[in-house]
């Protein structure tokens, strides 16, 4: 990566969940993780278990790993939407941003259509909140969350 680094000002490096060696050297080698978590009850136990991956990674890196949760695929219709980020705001609300990633169906049409959903559908609820994320994540810039916020 350090070879990139004239030609890319950021580098996203997307993992599975599970712990193996992509998920370890990835988290070796960045800056800052964002942890997209999908509002159900079953992806809180996901959550659990990178945090208690996280913490395992902590003890061998020189200092701790900034991290943003991102509650993702979220149906204000559903009360297991909105029980799950309830839960994620008790439990993470320092590390957990303010906005959600809601559930859109045109995600699945630009698929289908072999489109990326930006080109697909601009104006599309998901599109929209995806870029809401990526100017957050650009305000914050060299400023890093706080490492050891409660969570």
């Amino acid at each position: 990566l350090e070879q990139l680094e004239p030609y890319y000002d950021h580098v996203l490096i997307d993992c599975p969940p599970m712990l193996g060696m992509l998920l370890v050297n990835a988290l070796a080698v960045c800056d800052r993780l964002i942890i997209p978590v999908q509002t159900e009850f079953l992806s809180l136990k996901g959550l659990e278990r990178m945090l208690h991956t996280l913490e395992m990674i902590h003890k061998a890196r020189p200092s701790p790993l900034p991290y943003i949760i991102v509650p993702t695929m979220f149906d204000r219709r559903t009360r297991a939407s909105l029980d799950t980020l309830r839960l994620l705001q008790e439990r993470y609300a320092a590390r957990l941003w303010d906005q959600v990633i809601p559930i859109d169906t045109r995600f699945r049409d630009a698929s289908r259509a072999g489109m990326p959903p930006a080109v697909y559908d601009p104006r599309a609820r998901g599109v929209v909140a995806y870029g809401r994320l990526l100017e957050f994540l650009q305000a914050e810039g060299e400023m890093t969350l706080p490492a050891e916020a409660a969570g």
